[in-house]
């Protein structure tokens, strides 16, 4: 693989496939017999990942509710390492909360890199039942596209999830994308890229698939936008200057399209 260039699972660099595993061997010896299986999802599953700016998205699932000690042992686990704690976003859930789902959905314990300074400062109350309007998204891009690291079988652990729920957790997303667009363009025009692929065709896409399919589908005036954005999410382009007026008018396409089709 170049350096730069986006990867998957069966290609990506050593370090990235090193963590996974170790974590993954980790998460056993903790959790033992409780835990059901470890999937893979997002960017790294998906064949669009960026070694130097994607995150390793894992979905943990368990028969039984963790206790208060393996939710710090695997929270101080992440923190230890660098590495780790600045390219993993995980969230641990109960198998029967997929069986019958509830939306928001409830977890048992989440990580990414926004919660590394509330885990850092113990600000986390570990026996707070929490719930995340995301995670039916990520369930469905399990689904279809994730990969088993270690237990059951992905279409035996993750049912088909209703339509409007799916809907729901993508439209949550989006609306956090609308109230700060500007923290991470890349995010922002990619995501919304998806997003209209879906409620337009019922595609699920990743990001970078997402790009591709506006350049077909929506209009022409956002192409040269999309197409920079592709360049640097793939690691073509590493200029981050952008047209925030090109980007704003985007923005405003897509919300106004995106609620004229929910």
């Amino acid at each position: 693989m170049q350096n730069g260039s986006i990867c998957g699972w069966t290609n990506c660099p050593e370090n990235i496939r090193n963590l996974v595993e170790e974590f993954t061997t980790f998460l056993k010896s903790v959790l033992g017999d409780n835990l059901i299986g470890v999937y893979l999802h997002g960017s790294l599953a998906m064949d669009c990942f960026n070694p130097t700016s994607s995150d390793v998205d894992l979905l943990i699932i368990v028969g039984d509710k963790l206790t208060v000690k393996q939710k710090k042992r695997i929270i101080s686990h992440l923190l230890s390492s660098d590495l780790v704690a600045k390219r993993t976003e995980m969230s641990i859930v109960l198998e029967k909360d997929l069986k019958i789902l509830a939306y928001p959905t409830p977890f048992e314990l989440h990580y990414s890199h926004d919660w590394y300074d509330r885990y850092k400062n113990r600000q986390v109350d570990f026996n707070t039942q929490n719930y995340d309007e995301d995670l039916p998204a990520h369930f469905v891009v399990t689904r279809q596209r994730g990969i088993c690291l270690l237990g059951k079988p992905v279409r035996e652990i993750f049912p088909e999830i209703p339509r409007q729920i799916y809907v729901q957790s993508l439209m949550a997303d989006a609306r956090g994308i609308f109230e700060n667009p500007l923290k991470n363009p890349v995010y922002t025009v990619l995501n919304l890229c998806r997003l209209l692929a879906f409620l337009t065709e019922g595609a699920v896409f990743s990001k970078k698939e997402g790009g591709e399919w506006a350049l077909l589908a929506l209009p022409e005036e956002f192409h040269p936008l999309i197409k920079r954005v592709l360049a640097l999410y793939t690691g073509k382009n590493t200029l981050s200057a952008m047209n925030l007026t090109r980007l704003s008018s985007f923005i405003k396409y897509s919300k106004n399209r995106a609620f004229s089709l929910t």
